[in-house]
């Protein structure tokens, strides 16, 4: 196995935002890891319960052990480099029953608790917060959903665009066993506060393909190469042997010449 690259590079020719974490052949086989950024997106949400007239967050009221544990296993997984927080947003909420003003404030505090909670166990983002106080008329879903008696009655009462909510609260508070049932069945899940995250995460993906080894490139064929022609001297002319009989000199006269002077004689 041979590992072509280990260290952290931009892909060429993958997806857009994509690393190549490495690189490994193995024969003719090659495998490359890449880290495909923002792949998946997402969003959770978790809700905080408080008691009446309260803001503090207690980790053991109601179903909070639960949530808050949620929200912490959430936020060991946030730290890993693979997830990124988006956006962070809690938002406060108050039942309607008490003073307006009071309400409100209520709702804006619990935001804050569980703002300040997120915030110093979900580091990677920024919380935003809000607040809402709920009407009488949110009331409205639930009582539908339940058997209870003067159950018209009640709904006119919350549906009444002439009376203000204290006088709403009045009139409800006049009906002892429905009053019981808003007090301890309808009023409190209004007593919270809704952290909602979004999120993207990174994917690593595996991709697989087989490479057909390169054959060498053929060596060029050897060119002959051309004999060399012997060199072709010139014979020379036959040569003839002339006697003088004044001197006694012999000399050795070309064959060519000697018959030229034969002509001229």
């Amino acid at each position: 196995m041979t590992l072509l690259l280990a260290v952290p590079l931009v892909a060429v020719g993958a997806k857009k935002d994509s690393l190549l974490l490495s690189k490994v052949q193995s024969g003719d086989r090659v495998v490359e890891r890449y880290l495909i950024r923002n792949a998946q997106s997402g969003d959770t949400e978790f809700e905080m319960m408080f008691p009446i007239n309260n803001s503090t967050l207690q980790t053991t009221f109601a179903g909070n052990a639960d949530a808050i544990a949620a929200l912490n296993s959430f936020a060991k997984s946030a730290a890993d480099t693979t997830m990124h927080i988006v956006t962070m947003e809690v938002v406060g909420y108050a039942s309607p029953d008490g003073q307006e003003a009071k309400n409100n404030t209520l709702a804006a505090a619990r935001a804050k608790a569980t703002a300040d909670y997120v915030t110093s166990h979900c580091k990677d983002g920024k919380v935003t917060t809000s607040s809402h106080t709920y009407l009488w008329s949110d009331c409205i879903p639930v009582v539908e959903g339940m058997d209870i008696d003067d159950k018209e009655e009640v709904l006119a009462i919350l549906a009444s665009e002439s009376h203000s909510e204290t006088e709403k609260q009045a009139e409800l508070m006049k009906m002892p066993q429905v009053w019981m049932i808003f007090k301890n069945t309808i009023l409190p899940p209004m007593r919270h506060a809704a952290l909602n995250v979004a999120y993207s995460k990174d994917n690593i993906v595996e991709k697989s393909y087989v490479v057909t080894p390169q054959k060498p490139e053929p060596k060029p064929a050897p060119q002959p190469v051309a004999e060399a022609k012997p060199e072709t001297k010139e014979k020379p002319y036959p040569v003839a042997i002339v006697e003088t009989d004044e001197t006694g000199i012999i000399v050795e006269v070309p064959q060519k010449e000697r018959h030229h002077r034969r002509k001229n004689r």
